[in-house]
């Protein structure tokens, strides 16, 4: 599986780009363009006909630029984040795109499956772009949307999962996986709030890049992202749900344990006291000479500590 995809497609064509000439303006028609990004000094090559700002590419290598939509005299160009799971963590990757008047070109810093899956199979896909370039951002993005909210759906089972944890007592509960899981949340809500801005954005200069029967497409991975967002709302407030009924039945169980330990010491105070006043080293005490006085001693702690068992039912301090 190739890591690094460079293609220049048509309705009809796909074609690998050469890493050292220049990207070709189009002439007619409508092209995508797919570039993975190495380096500053192969997107400067790249762009030195299509006129591409230099904080533009400065944008495209960062993996932590933000999700934004800006405006060029000449193109048109915003990011959008997805997201894959990876060993239990969210992990965001950036997805950059750049709309002139007849090529979308899209770039990415890695290897996509998505975008992969559209350029080997371009034969069955070709017609996608047939229909105008910004449909092929909308299956982009469609599939992106979708693979996140099966990220989120996936988290959401294993909230599932914690929370039986939490009221089964099955086993001790990973706190910092749980915080960890929390953050991501609360990072991908921020990030989804982002993409939803993004789209509308997209909308709203649509008359200039896009035909009117792409409208309802975007606005459909929009409606999703809403969905998305909900969802990942709802699994945080799960979370810290979870949170604090652990806490309550860590408490809980604290001070029963704490309780427990409380009445075993009062019950065995005075049985302590007895053993103590017949320890005394003095010569006349009281039944030390009687034969059954180590008997009475033992009878007399016993029957105190039942007693004060009794007196703690009564009192239903446990």
């Amino acid at each position: 599986m190739a890591s690094i995809l460079n293609y220049i497609l048509s309705p009809s064509t796909k074609e690998e780009i050469l890493p050292n000439k220049p990207l070709p303006l189009s002439k007619g028609g409508k092209h995508w363009i797919h570039i993975t990004a190495e380096n500053e000094q192969q997107l400067t090559l790249l762009f030195r006909k299509h006129k591409i700002h230099p904080l533009t590419i400065e944008d495209i290598l960062n993996p932590n630029s933000r999700i934004k939509l800006e405006k060029f005299p000449n193109y048109i160009f915003f990011i959008y984040k997805g997201f894959h799971l990876d060993k239990n963590q969210i992990v965001s990757r950036n997805f950059n795109f750049i709309l002139t008047k007849n090529q979308i070109i899209s770039l990415t810093l890695d290897y996509r499956e998505t975008i992969s899956d559209l350029i080997e199979n371009w034969k069955a896909n070709h017609r996608i772009l047939a229909q105008g370039y910004e449909f092929i951002v909308h299956k982009i993005l469609d599939i992106e949307t979708d693979h996140t909210l099966a990220i989120v759906q996936k988290i959401e089972e294993k909230i599932e999962h914690l929370e039986d944890q939490i009221f089964n007592n099955t086993r001790r509960l990973d706190i910092n996986y749980v915080y960890s899981l929390r953050g991501s949340l609360q990072s991908m809500k921020k990030w989804l709030i982002q993409n939803k801005e993004v789209l509308e954005h997209v909308e709203a200069i649509k008359s200039s890049f896009f035909s009117d029967e792409a409208d309802a497409f975007f606005r459909d991975v929009r409606d999703h992202s809403i969905k998305i967002l909900e969802l990942v709302d709802s699994n945080i407030e799960s979370i810290s749900s979870a949170l604090e009924a652990h806490i309550a039945i860590s408490s809980r169980k604290t001070n029963e344990i704490m309780k427990t330990l409380t009445i075993m010491t009062a019950i065995m105070l005075p049985m302590s006291l007895i053993a103590g006043i017949f320890g005394m080293n003095f010569k006349h005490i009281p039944s030390l000479d009687w034969e059954w006085g180590y008997f009475y001693s033992l009878v007399l702690m016993i029957g105190t500590g039942i007693t004060m068992y009794l007196y703690f039912r009564f009192k239903k301090w446990f």
